[in-house]
């Protein structure tokens, strides 16, 4: 998911508000994410493989690229487009907040500053941005089924993946559990099995340490817990889509 992205880049286009009425369209073709929050809304959003039904307070991220087809008959929103590196994403992500209230003052708060533009503008709505997926990646991982179960599991996991020698074992047996029954419950929460969650930890960790430009390749292999350089780099172009040797800020 996309707030789950511990080292998320992105470049802020632009934040607005759309009141598109009574209306059925479709959308194809675009090369930038968006991540809205409903005021009033009364629609549904449908792509090949989901039906999504949308009302006040509800939260939409949809990834670039993603053909889909929006019918409403009420649909006020407040929306951040952007273009994120390192993360693409082939699904519609929804989330209905317990309490939309501070959800609610953040996009609003977005919005207010980037029509002012004060000097420093772009700085603070990115910002804001980062604290919005922040706080969707606690208000999920909290409503999530058995997530209280496995957060031990999950911590273990984060604090200790990148080592050579890190086993699923030990995560299991934090939460006091089987790593079959383990397994089950991660692959609920995560939609991903705890092998590979720990890839894309890893891949994540690496993309971060080629942009800061201070190790060479077999050394970022080494720190991300690869024992063959080669396989790092066809893992890593597998996840991020080009090798190790070509991957910038530009994708």
């Amino acid at each position: 998911m996309l707030f789950e992205q511990e080292s998320l880049s992105f470049r802020l286009l632009d934040v607005l508000f759309l009141d598109m009425g009574c209306s059925k369209n479709r959308n194809t073709g675009r090369d930038f994410d968006a991540l809205s929050f409903r005021l009033e809304a009364a629609s549904t959003i449908d792509t090949k493989d989901q039906h999504l039904s949308l009302s006040d307070n509800d939260i939409t991220f949809i990834p670039a690229a993603l053909e889909y087809t929006r019918t409403s008959k009420i649909d006020k929103l407040i929306v951040i487009h952007f273009k994120t590196m390192g993360f693409q994403g082939n699904r519609i992500e929804h989330f209905t907040p317990v309490d939309a209230t501070d959800y609610r003052a953040l996009f609003e708060e977005i919005l207010s500053i980037w029509l002012q533009k004060p000097l420093g503008y772009r700085h603070e709505c990115a910002g804001l941005l980062y604290r919005i997926l922040a706080k969707l990646y606690r208000d999920h991982a909290s409503q999530a089924p058995g997530y209280g179960k496995i957060e031990a599991a999950v911590r273990y996991i984060e604090q200790n993946c990148l080592k050579k020698d890190f086993s699923l074992a030990p995560a299991a047996a934090s939460c006091f559990m089987s790593e079959v029954y383990f397994r089950q419950l991660f692959k609920k929460r995560f939609h991903m099995s705890p092998k590979q969650y720990v890839i894309c930890y890893r891949i994540r960790h690496a993309a971060s340490l080629i942009l800061a430009g201070y190790f060479s390749l077999q050394e970022i292999a080494d720190l991300c817990g690869f024992n063959d350089p080669k396989h790092f780099s066809t893992v890593f172009k597998r996840i991020m889509g080009v090798p190790p040797s070509r991957y910038s800020y530009h994708f």
